[in-house]
């Protein structure tokens, strides 16, 4: 019985846990460049009771998004793997949304105002032709500024997301790679990665899974009530 109460207890944190998930990844459907999540358990091996769910985590998915054209100069997509890096007041982090702006003082900064990192720091676009060759080479009028600071990491796994498409590296470890061959697309934004009817197929099945690990619980709750009250008389 108690097995019982506490396997449907912990079912149904996994799928309020899936359904979290499911609902963040839901509400950026048609966020650029947002990598959606996923639960899991961590099983673990007991001894007379074999493998047993221990934990419920979750991990990104970071396969791409569809590549949409903007014919905005300032939308910018990575075509292959890598991470545009910007600063924020907690330090770097990095995103694959690329859809860019200027600040006042010709800045180029995320939708949120953070600074894009290039090579050389911060980058400057004052000027009214704006070029970005495929290896992140930034051209104004012709003149050469500064080459866009693209970096990937060997663990993706320690990435976790940070709020508004951005992650943050969880593991000081887990230190940036450089890519070999950058691909920038200019006029190009690299879509969410989160597919709309699969999220809500999975919705519908979570919902049913939680129904009835609710249901077992209700039986297991009632079937301890009569017990207690078979042993008080």
């Amino acid at each position: 019985m108690i097995q019982a109460t506490l396997g449907a207890i912990f079912g149904k944190s996994y799928m309020e846990r899936r359904l979290d998930l499911i609902t963040n990844n839901l509400a950026n459907v048609n966020t650029a460049g947002f990598k959606g999540s996923r639960a899991y358990l961590i099983y673990k091996s007991q001894k007379g009771e074999g493998v047993i769910p221990l934990l419920i985590d979750s991990y990104i998915d970071f396969s791409k998004g569809p590549l949409i054209e903007t014919k905005n100069p300032l939308d910018l997509a990575i075509e292959g793997e890598g991470f545009f890096v910007v600063m924020t007041e907690e330090g770097a982090r990095y995103t694959r949304a690329g859809n860019f702006r200027l600040d006042a003082e010709k800045k180029l900064v995320t939708q949120d105002g953070y600074p894009v990192v290039g090579q050389n720091g911060h980058i400057y676009l004052d000027g009214s032709d704006i070029r970005v060759e495929s290896d992140g080479s930034v051209f104004v009028d012709g003149r050469f500024v500064d080459r866009l600071r693209i970096v990937d990491f060997e663990k993706r796994t320690n990435l976790r997301h940070a709020g508004r498409s951005l992650f943050v590296n969880s593991d000081p470890s887990n230190r940036e790679k450089i890519i070999d061959k950058i691909e920038v697309r200019q006029g190009y934004l690299e879509g969410s990665n989160v597919n709309l009817i699969r999220e809500l197929v999975e919705m519908i099945s979570v919902l049913r899974a939680y129904e009835t690990y609710s249901k077992v619980e209700q039986v297991q709750s009632e079937r301890k009530s009569r017990l207690l009250d078979t042993l008080r008389f």
